[in-house]
């Protein structure tokens, strides 16, 4: 029986036999017994078994184990892991398309508001509560020539546009117009102003593709 097929109890049983797996693992003693390193290294493994078993978290499973498991760490670590608020989340699209090791062009607006473009590889998918909202969308991901892993959140009413494989976007050439150009100086002036959803449509234009996630705002 795999992990989808197994009622609630079952699924709060297993998550924690991978739990206790894994602490022993690392070493043969009760986990509030370890040192911080060790502890530490349990997570990552725990979390790389979850990983591996492809299983999907939703809230329901963890309050079981919450309730089953009283003062354990393993909670804890599922809420870090991610998981699904609601099967209708508009972000549930994401999820299903920007699998691990995707190759994804990512096109969205940095805290500021002005345009972002990324070539980079999907490493995971987490949906969960961040701050005063119900659920986020945290992308972590590994970029073009990076050797370190990224992460974005996609909070409620924001644009974000994925596309297979990696796209060549000339930024500067979407984002701006030169409006003054000689030997001596350029002058350009940017096209739009801070989250700005005109640049969304400027920049599909400019694509010419569809793109495998698209939530406009």
């Amino acid at each position: 029986m795999n992990f989808n097929e197994m009622n609630t109890v079952q699924k709060a049983d297993h998550l924690s036999e991978m739990f206790v797996t894994c602490v022993y693992a690392v070493r043969p003693i009760q986990y509030h017994k370890m040192n911080q390193g060790e502890q530490l290294q349990v997570k990552q493994d725990f979390h790389q078994a979850l990983k591996a078993e492809n299983i999907a978290l939703t809230d329901e499973i963890i309050k079981a184990v919450e309730e089953e498991f009283t003062g354990s760490p393993l909670p804890s670590f599922l809420r870090e892991y991610g998981y699904s608020v609601t099967q209708s989340s508009e972000f549930a699209e994401a999820v299903g398309q920007l699998t691990n090791g995707r190759k994804v062009t990512i096109i969205k607006f940095n805290d500021f508001g002005w345009p972002v473009v990324m070539n980079t590889v999907i490493d995971r998918l987490e949906v969960k509560p961040y701050a005063q909202y119900k659920e986020s969308l945290k992308i972590v991901h590994k970029p073009k020539r990076k050797r370190s892993l990224y992460y974005n959140m996609i909070l409620p009413k924001e644009s974000l546009m994925v596309f297979d494989g990696w796209l060549n976007i000339d930024v500067d050439k979407l984002t701006n117009d030169i409006i003054k150009d000689n030997d001596r100086v350029t002058v350009k002036q940017s096209k739009y102003g801070c989250f700005d959803n005109q640049f969304m449509i400027d920049a599909l234009n400019t694509v010419g593709v569809n793109p495998i996630v698209q939530i406009n705002h």
